[in-house]
């Protein structure tokens, strides 16, 4: 697609804008986008990884790292890496283990992945969910000679088990 501003270069940059609700997109060169007022930055690719490594503060000459080190089945080096902002292969993850675990742990806010709950199956999940919850509460509560509040936890199991549809009362 051409810039539609000097229809003389390839359109490189889209500009999205939003005037009284309605959206207006203008593809534009990257000389038209740098003249342009409108635009406040552009992105060039090849600096995405160092804004990465801004954002999450990752400095990759703190990882220590071994100078030679390779992934035996793509070749790529750690700090090719840290320079591409991408991984070479699915090898790369067991290679680089112990230095990526803590930009992981950093970046994903931990190390277990609890992913979402669909929509249409969310009901009965969260309702599983809360059984099991609520089963092991009945258990520390057993343990602990709460029989008040364990009977009213158990009341509660069987409600959750009542409205799915089972009739079992083994706890």
């Amino acid at each position: 697609m051409l810039c539609q501003r000097c229809q003389q270069r390839e359109a490189k940059v889209q500009l999205s804008k939003i005037e009284n609700g309605q959206t207006h997109e203008l593809y534009l060169c990257e000389i038209c986008a740098k003249q342009t007022h409108e635009v406040s930055f552009i992105v060039h690719p090849a600096i995405v990884p160092e804004f990465l490594q801004a954002l999450f503060g990752f400095n990759p000459s703190s990882i220590e790292q071994p100078s030679e080190m390779a992934c035996p089945k793509c070749g790529i080096t750690f700090s090719q890496i840290t320079q591409a902002g991408k991984l070479g292969c699915s090898a790369c993850y067991e290679t680089f283990e112990a230095q990526l675990e803590p930009l992981l742990r950093r970046v994903h806010g931990g190390g277990q992945n609890v992913g979402k709950v669909p929509v249409r199956r969310g009901i009965a999940i969260k309702c599983r969910m809360e059984e099991k919850k609520l089963k092991e509460k009945l258990q520390v509560l057993i343990q602990q000679e709460a029989f008040e509040e364990a009977a009213v936890v158990r009341d509660q199991i069987r409600q959750i088990e009542q409205s799915k549809g089972g009739e079992k009362h083994d706890t």
